[in-house]
Protein backbone atom coordinates (compact mmCIF):
# COMPACT_ATOMS: atom_id res chain seq x y z
CA UNK A 1 0.00 0.00 0.00
CA UNK A 2 1.55 3.35 -0.75
CA UNK A 3 1.26 5.93 2.23
CA UNK A 4 0.63 9.55 0.75
CA UNK A 5 0.73 12.60 2.23
CA UNK A 6 -1.81 15.38 0.34
CA UNK A 7 -0.07 18.93 -0.02
CA UNK A 8 -2.47 22.03 -1.07
CA UNK A 9 -3.36 25.13 0.42
CA UNK A 10 -7.49 24.17 -0.50
CA UNK A 11 -9.58 22.05 1.58
CA UNK A 12 -11.11 21.49 -1.48
CA UNK A 13 -8.88 20.09 -3.36
CA UNK A 14 -7.54 17.62 -1.01
CA UNK A 15 -11.18 16.52 -1.00
CA UNK A 16 -11.05 16.13 -4.30
CA UNK A 17 -7.70 14.12 -4.15
CA UNK A 18 -8.94 12.14 -1.36
CA UNK A 19 -12.23 11.16 -3.10
CA UNK A 20 -10.26 9.69 -6.22
CA UNK A 21 -8.02 8.05 -4.10
CA UNK A 22 -9.97 6.63 -0.99
CA UNK A 23 -11.78 4.01 -2.96
CA UNK A 24 -8.58 2.01 -4.77
CA UNK A 25 -7.02 -0.15 -1.81
CA UNK A 26 -3.63 0.30 -3.57
CA UNK A 27 -3.41 3.75 -1.45
CA UNK A 28 -3.57 5.08 1.88
CA UNK A 29 -4.14 8.76 2.46
CA UNK A 30 -1.84 9.56 5.95
CA UNK A 31 -2.43 12.99 6.44
CA UNK A 32 -2.85 16.47 4.71
CA UNK A 33 -0.95 19.78 4.98
CA UNK A 34 -1.79 23.45 4.16
CA UNK A 35 1.48 24.34 3.25
CA UNK A 36 5.31 23.49 2.80
CA UNK A 37 6.21 23.89 6.25
CA UNK A 38 3.40 21.80 7.42
CA UNK A 39 4.09 19.20 5.10
CA UNK A 40 7.34 19.25 6.27
CA UNK A 41 6.42 18.90 9.48
CA UNK A 42 4.40 16.21 9.50
CA UNK A 43 7.03 13.96 7.49
CA UNK A 44 9.06 14.09 10.55
CA UNK A 45 6.70 11.34 12.12
CA UNK A 46 4.65 10.19 8.91
CA UNK A 47 6.23 7.24 7.30
CA UNK A 48 5.14 8.33 3.26
CA UNK A 49 6.34 7.09 0.47
CA UNK A 50 4.48 9.72 -2.20
CA UNK A 51 3.83 13.50 -1.24
CA UNK A 52 1.66 15.30 -3.93
CA UNK A 53 2.31 18.99 -4.06
CA UNK A 54 0.58 21.98 -5.03
CA UNK A 55 3.10 24.77 -6.04
CA UNK A 56 1.53 28.08 -5.40
CA UNK A 57 0.36 28.12 -1.22
CA UNK A 58 0.22 30.60 1.42
CA UNK A 59 3.27 29.88 3.41
CA UNK A 60 5.87 27.89 2.13
CA UNK A 61 5.62 27.28 -1.55
CA UNK A 62 5.59 23.81 -3.00
CA UNK A 63 9.32 24.42 -5.07
CA UNK A 64 10.99 25.35 -1.81
CA UNK A 65 9.35 22.35 0.18
CA UNK A 66 10.18 19.85 -2.67
CA UNK A 67 13.90 21.02 -2.54
CA UNK A 68 13.85 20.36 1.71
CA UNK A 69 12.02 17.45 0.97
CA UNK A 70 15.00 15.93 -1.50
CA UNK A 71 17.28 17.20 0.82
CA UNK A 72 16.19 15.98 4.41
CA UNK A 73 14.11 13.31 3.09
CA UNK A 74 15.79 11.43 0.25
CA UNK A 75 13.58 8.21 0.46
CA UNK A 76 10.57 9.91 -0.15
CA UNK A 77 9.02 10.59 -3.95
CA UNK A 78 7.00 13.82 -4.99
CA UNK A 79 4.33 14.21 -7.51
CA UNK A 80 3.58 17.52 -8.44
CA UNK A 81 -0.06 18.73 -8.80
CA UNK A 82 -0.59 22.07 -9.73
CA UNK A 83 -2.78 24.02 -12.39
CA UNK A 84 0.76 25.92 -13.44
CA UNK A 85 2.18 24.30 -16.75
CA UNK A 86 4.31 27.23 -17.79
CA UNK A 87 8.04 26.42 -18.54
CA UNK A 88 9.27 28.22 -15.89
CA UNK A 89 7.28 26.49 -12.99
CA UNK A 90 7.81 23.20 -14.58
CA UNK A 91 11.63 23.24 -14.25
CA UNK A 92 11.60 24.82 -11.04
CA UNK A 93 10.00 21.51 -9.71
CA UNK A 94 12.39 18.72 -11.48
CA UNK A 95 15.35 21.10 -10.45
CA UNK A 96 14.27 20.62 -6.99
CA UNK A 97 13.67 17.12 -7.01
CA UNK A 98 9.85 16.13 -8.06
CA UNK A 99 9.80 12.81 -9.56
CA UNK A 100 6.71 14.08 -11.66
CA UNK A 101 4.43 16.58 -12.36
CA UNK A 102 0.46 16.81 -13.69
CA UNK A 103 -2.10 19.03 -14.11
CA UNK A 104 -5.39 19.13 -11.88
CA UNK A 105 -7.21 18.65 -14.77
CA UNK A 106 -5.96 15.40 -15.01
CA UNK A 107 -8.25 11.93 -15.04
CA UNK A 108 -8.41 10.03 -12.37
CA UNK A 109 -6.30 6.75 -14.09
CA UNK A 110 -3.47 9.43 -14.54
CA UNK A 111 -2.96 10.30 -11.24
CA UNK A 112 -3.02 7.36 -10.11
CA UNK A 113 -0.87 5.59 -12.96
CA UNK A 114 1.97 8.68 -11.63
CA UNK A 115 1.48 7.52 -8.12
CA UNK A 116 1.97 4.11 -8.93
CA UNK A 117 4.87 4.88 -11.66
CA UNK A 118 7.29 7.42 -9.14
CA UNK A 119 6.73 5.05 -6.04
CA UNK A 120 8.12 1.74 -8.35
CA UNK A 121 11.11 4.15 -9.27
CA UNK A 122 10.23 5.57 -12.30
CA UNK A 123 9.44 9.76 -13.41
CA UNK A 124 5.81 10.52 -14.96
CA UNK A 125 4.64 13.65 -16.55
CA UNK A 126 1.23 14.54 -18.08
CA UNK A 127 1.63 14.90 -22.16
CA UNK A 128 0.78 18.56 -21.63
CA UNK A 129 4.21 19.08 -19.46
CA UNK A 130 6.42 16.34 -21.56
CA UNK A 131 5.26 19.09 -24.60
CA UNK A 132 6.29 22.07 -22.70
CA UNK A 133 9.52 20.59 -21.44
CA UNK A 134 10.67 19.08 -25.09
CA UNK A 135 9.62 22.48 -26.73
CA UNK A 136 11.61 24.39 -24.31
CA UNK A 137 14.68 21.91 -25.00
CA UNK A 138 14.37 22.59 -28.70
CA UNK A 139 14.70 26.00 -28.22
CA UNK A 140 17.03 25.96 -26.27
CA UNK A 141 21.18 25.26 -27.95
CA UNK A 142 23.15 23.69 -25.18
CA UNK A 143 26.31 23.01 -26.36
CA UNK A 144 28.07 20.06 -25.08
CA UNK A 145 31.09 20.53 -22.65
CA UNK A 146 34.45 18.52 -23.49
CA UNK A 147 33.70 17.10 -19.26
CA UNK A 148 29.95 15.52 -20.04
CA UNK A 149 31.13 14.38 -23.30
CA UNK A 150 34.50 12.79 -22.07
CA UNK A 151 32.08 10.66 -18.85
CA UNK A 152 32.49 7.33 -19.49
CA UNK A 153 29.27 5.50 -19.50
CA UNK A 154 29.15 1.51 -19.93
CA UNK A 155 26.95 0.20 -22.21
CA UNK A 156 24.71 -1.54 -19.43
CA UNK A 157 24.32 2.12 -18.01
CA UNK A 158 23.84 3.59 -21.83
CA UNK A 159 20.54 1.07 -21.49
CA UNK A 160 19.56 1.99 -18.33
CA UNK A 161 19.41 5.43 -19.06
CA UNK A 162 17.54 4.97 -22.63
CA UNK A 163 14.96 3.16 -20.73
CA UNK A 164 14.81 6.08 -18.04
CA UNK A 165 14.60 8.40 -20.75
CA UNK A 166 11.36 5.85 -22.60
CA UNK A 167 10.01 6.28 -18.84
CA UNK A 168 10.36 3.00 -17.67
CA UNK A 169 9.83 2.76 -13.92
CA UNK A 170 13.10 0.73 -11.76
CA UNK A 171 10.91 -2.97 -12.49
CA UNK A 172 10.02 -2.23 -15.92
CA UNK A 173 13.50 -1.60 -16.42
CA UNK A 174 14.95 -4.62 -14.74
CA UNK A 175 12.31 -6.67 -16.14
CA UNK A 176 13.42 -5.22 -20.08
CA UNK A 177 17.20 -6.20 -19.19
CA UNK A 178 16.73 -9.42 -17.26
CA UNK A 179 18.63 -7.88 -13.94
CA UNK A 180 17.36 -7.20 -10.70
CA UNK A 181 15.71 -4.18 -9.31
CA UNK A 182 18.78 -3.58 -7.10
CA UNK A 183 20.91 -3.85 -9.47
CA UNK A 184 18.69 -1.05 -11.41
CA UNK A 185 18.81 0.88 -8.15
CA UNK A 186 22.86 0.54 -8.85
CA UNK A 187 23.09 1.81 -12.22
CA UNK A 188 20.81 4.64 -11.49
CA UNK A 189 23.53 5.83 -8.75
CA UNK A 190 26.23 5.57 -10.44
CA UNK A 191 24.54 7.46 -13.54
CA UNK A 192 23.91 9.81 -11.16
CA UNK A 193 27.44 10.22 -9.42
CA UNK A 194 28.68 10.30 -13.45
CA UNK A 195 26.82 12.96 -14.82
CA UNK A 196 26.78 15.19 -11.48
CA UNK A 197 22.85 14.87 -11.88
CA UNK A 198 21.05 15.48 -8.66
CA UNK A 199 17.42 13.95 -9.68
CA UNK A 200 16.18 12.09 -12.77
CA UNK A 201 15.33 14.94 -14.88
CA UNK A 202 19.01 15.96 -14.43
CA UNK A 203 19.95 12.47 -16.56
CA UNK A 204 17.26 13.39 -19.10
CA UNK A 205 18.80 16.92 -19.48
CA UNK A 206 21.88 15.30 -19.61
CA UNK A 207 21.31 12.65 -22.26
CA UNK A 208 19.36 15.22 -24.50
CA UNK A 209 22.16 18.28 -24.22
CA UNK A 210 25.26 15.73 -25.27
CA UNK A 211 23.03 13.77 -27.71
CA UNK A 212 24.04 10.50 -26.09
CA UNK A 213 21.38 8.46 -28.26
CA UNK A 214 20.13 9.21 -31.73
CA UNK A 215 16.46 9.00 -31.13
CA UNK A 216 16.95 12.33 -28.97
Amino acid sequence: MIKVLLVDDHKIVRDGIRARLDSDMRFLILDEASDGQEALDKLESSRIDIVIMDINMDGMDGITATEKISTDFPHIKVLALTMLSENQHIKQMLKAGAAGYLLKNCEEEELKNAIVTIHEGGTYYSPEVTKVIMNSLANTKVKPTRTTLQIPLTSREKEVLHLILKEYSNKEIAEELFISVRTVDAHKRNLLEKTHSKNIAGLVLFAINNQVFDDL
